[in-house]
């Protein structure tokens, strides 16, 4: 009756069960039942051996009658979500079904139960155990191992934390071991050899990935020649070398060892697979070259060899007799293609190419012009220099994503974009290409555009502001480092969706476009360094999704734009440096409560400091910052919120960890007063500048606190006192500048601090390594600055309050004891002049001598 649905039928079908006492088999797979029928408990169902209640969602408690079916051999109940509170009284009967062989029971949280588990291993007799996705976190691999007539074991996509037992030599009928997505940890090598124990083993399915094992792939995996499937991906910690042994497994279709530490060189004897259709050794350390003998494998289509180490020559040969092949992932390697016949047809026709850095030029490869079935091409960074063919656009009808950047491609930009797929990934970056940006680039629907870093010229209102107007798809768009010009059009209603946008370093001037304020899904948002100028619109910092605002390096002027409303943002980069911003910093910025980077550095800003920037709570907590991954892109490609920051004196770029960066950078402002004690609570911060400003008062003593710090500048000030010693607890710093202040003392020591640069302290009136200045010159003992954290923190309530009055009372009962019978006796007075003249008498006669 399966695929029936039996959820809206009549319960005439229960009357025919009823019918047949003698009953064997009863399948209802994707029945739509979302209860079973309660009549159904009360057939005669003794004789059932087989009940399969797959695919049907019932939601509810496991039925108790199920469990006195004595003679039921095969139980399948996948994906049937039985649950309850009283589901472990309810399902302890396990043990009852004595004759099981097959249980299917996939995705049902009944399973998560030490009652359940251990009442499935008193069924001696079970063959097949299927409980993958049961949310499982008890062990239970190593209470298998006694149960000898398993064949089939799935544990896989649980979460159970549990060390590889090295006793499955007793289970030589297992043909099927999955235990993927799991917890397990322990030496893989150990318990592959111990299932090699068995005389003849039977093994074809061995699933390991995605777990945390170690150690290496031992010599022995050979002896598993029935092996069809070999997965060990994304152990991260497997290491060694592939060993030539693995060339013995003939049988062998899918092979996965990517996402390890495997190192060496791709042993010949995988050409000797040749019933091999799947190859993922990507992300680990392998070197050498690709074996020829991989030509062999006429069966394989999917050859993923990405992200390692491989160099050398890459011939026709090595894919003689690949007929089969769809997919080449090779990427990430530096490897070189050297044809004999430029004229080379490939014998494959592959939907994914993916041959980036490997060196393929200086000429555009002319043989991708038979790969008709081509929906995926990279070849980035390929040492190309040439132009883009004619026959490019012509030969190819779906290109989802396509990648030719860091080439030296000249020309123009094709014209012809009806090869592109809808939501097509188009990457041209970093090339030669100049001359505008075609009109007719408007009629692809892109989801990723990016042409940056080229030499294209004039303005972009053709493509962005087509004549046909319609809601566009595209996500990213990315025009930044080219000679492009004019206003920013104000059209952007036309690409609702965009999430980022980049016109970083070009010439574009005027204001801000008032449309790019409407877009709903602007996460990012780059005008850096061109010559825009007005007053930076408040509600841009107001749109909800927006992550990365840069704005620097341009002509803003007037106030920071104070935030409308009372809703948190998710504003994690503000860059402003270097425009003509005027004002305080408005105590409203406080409400970016995500900002990881805040850079507001030579602008005309006056005030103090706010001390509300302790609301910086992704500054203030010393925790794991998420990346930020602006758009997943298809295949594979994320893109990620890149900046130029400046910090340890240089600007760089960041892009994949910018995540991890928190940065304040006030530097070159006019602020003035003290630094706030407040400030010093952002104890996640890495980058601080607050240099060149009118900066007074000292140092807190609570910097100490702030140990992730790597770059601290507070130079040219006018900051005063003595370094505080806490300073030395910094023990991340590496760029230090308190130059050109009014500090004094020594400088702390015992620290890394001596091993700055002299120029660090230079401009104050400070001693001590690594001055040339020695304190003693200076009349300052050399320890006068090293004392103990507690001494540097002597405060009043570390005075002696009894002593300081006993000492004042004492000077107050002197002077009375000695000047009141002075003022109260003329004969007292004349007897005490008198002793002073003699003794002034005496003085001078002595000196004159």
């Amino acid at each position: 009756m399966s695929g029936y649905d039996l959820n809206s039928a009549s319960d005439h079908w229960l009357q025919v069960i009823n019918t047949l006492p003698s009953l064997v088999e009863l399948h209802l797979i994707s029945c739509n039942l979302s209860q079973i029928p309660q009549h159904l408990s009360n057939t005669n169902l003794t004789s059932l051996t087989n009940l399969d209640l797959s695919y049907n969602i019932f939601n509810s408690s496991m039925p108790r009658w199920i469990f006195s079916l004595s003679k039921l051999v095969y139980l399948d109940l996948t994906s049937c979500l039985f649950h309850g509170p009283d589901l472990v009284d309810r399902v302890s009967g396990f043990h009852n079904l004595t004759n099981l062989k097959v249980l299917h029971v996939p995705g049902n949280d009944f399973m998560n139960s030490t009652l359940v588990l251990r009442g499935l291993l008193s069924l001696t007799s079970l063959e097949v155990l299927d409980v993958n996705t049961c949310n499982i976190a008890e062990p239970i691999l190593s209470d298998l191992s006694n149960m000898t007539s398993l064949v089939y074991i799935d544990l896989s996509q649980n979460q159970i934390l549990e060390t590889l037992p090295n006793s499955f030599q007793n289970l030589c009928n297992l043909t099927f071991i999955d235990i993927r997505d799991n917890f397990y940890s322990g030496n893989v090598s150990d318990f592959l050899n111990n299932l090699c124990e068995c005389k003849s083993p039977k093994l074809q399915y061995l699933a390991f990935s995605a777990n945390r094992l170690f150690g290496h792939i031992p010599d022995r995996i050979g002896q598993l020649q029935n092996l069809v499937t070999f997965d060990l991906a994304f152990n991260k910690r497997i290491s060694g070398t592939i060993p030539e042994s693995l060339g013995r497994l003939s049988s062998l279709e899918d092979l996965r060892l990517n996402v390890n530490l495997l190192s060496g060189r791709l042993p010949d004897s995988l050409g000797n697979l040749t019933s091999l259709k799947s190859l993922e050794i990507s992300f680990n350390n392998l070197s050498g070259t690709l074996p020829q003998s991989l030509g062999k494998l006429g069966n394989l289509n999917f050859l993923s060899v990405h992200h390692n180490s491989l160099s050398g020559l890459v011939t026709e040969d090595h894919f003689a007799n690949l007929t089969a092949l769809d997919t080449i992932r090779a990427e990430g390697n530096t490897l070189t293609l050297k044809l004999s016949d430029n004229s080379w047809v490939p014998p494959f026709q592959v939907g994914i190419l993916s041959i980036g850095s490997w060196n393929l030029g200086p000429h555009f490869p002319s043989w991708i012009q038979s790969q008709t079935n081509l929906w995926d091409l990279d070849i980035a960074n390929a040492l190309i220099s040439d132009t883009m063919p004619s026959w490019f656009s012509s030969t190819f009808s779906n290109i989802d994503y396509l990648n030719v950047s860091f080439n030296r491609i000249q020309g123009f930009l094709f014209q012809n974009v009806s090869f592109l797929a809808p939501k097509a990934v188009l990457d041209l970056s970093d090339n030669d290409f100049e001359g505008p940006i075609p009109e007719t680039f408007n009629e692809a629907e892109f989801a990723v555009l990016d042409i940056s870093s080229n030499r294209l010229s004039g303005n972009p209102d053709p493509f962005l502001c087509p004549s046909l107007e319609k809601s566009r798809s595209l996500k990213v768009l990315d025009l930044s480092n080219n000679n492009l010009s004019g206003v920013i059009p104000d059209c952007w209603l036309n690409w609702p969706n965009l999430s980022v946008i980049s016109f970083q370093n070009n010439n574009f001037s005027g204001e801000i476009p008032q449309s790019v304020m409407e877009l709903p899904s602007l996460e990012s948002f780059n005008i850096r360094n061109n010559s825009l100028s007005g007053e930076i619109p408040a509600s841009l910092l107001n749109l909800k999704s927006l992550q990365i605002l840069e704005l620097a390096e341009n002509d803003f002027y007037g106030r920071i734009p104070m935030l409308i409303g009372r809703e948190e943002t998710n504003l994690k980069l503000l860059s402003l440096r270097s425009n003509k911003l005027d004002g305080e910093i408005p105590v409203e910025l406080c409400r970016l409560t995500s900002i990881q980077i805040l850079d507001l550095a030579h602008n005309n800003l006056s005030g103090t400091l706010p001390t509300c920037f302790y609301n910086f709570s992704s500054m203030f907590e010393k925790r794991e910052l998420s990346p930020f991954v602006l758009y997943d892109v298809p295949f594979q490609v994320k893109v990620l919120g890149s900046a130029s920051l400046v910090a340890k004196g240089r600007e760089l770029k960041y892009t994949s960890i910018l995540y991890l960066v928190t940065t304040l950078d006030l530097s070159g402002n006019k602020l003035y007063g003290s630094i706030p004690k407040e400030l010093m609570g952002l104890l996640g911060l890495r980058w601080m500048n607050l240099s060149g400003n009118h900066l007074t008062g000292k140092i807190p003593e609570e910097i100490g606190e702030m140990t992730l710090l790597e770059s601290l500048d507070l130079s040219v000030n006018e900051i005063n006192g003595r370094i505080p010693w806490s300073i030395s607890r910094l023990s991340l710093l590496s760029s230090l500048n308190l130059s050109f202040n009014k500090l004094t003392g020594q400088t702390p020591t015992g620290t890394q601090l001596q091993t700055f640069n002299e120029s660090s302290f230079t401009g104050n009136l400070l001693c001590g390594p690594p001055l040339s200045e020695l304190c003693e010159n200076k009349g300052i003992s050399p320890d006068a600055n090293t004392g103990s954290e507690k001494d540097q923190n002597y405060d009043e309530s570390d005075v002696n309050w009894g002593f300081v009055i006993s000492v004042v009372l004492g000077y107050i009962i002197s002077f009375w004891a000695v000047i009141v019978p002075l003022i109260a006796s003329k004969e007292w007075r004349n007897k005490y002049f008198n002793f002073l003249y003699k003794m002034w008498f005496k003085v001078r006669n002595t000196i004159c001598k």
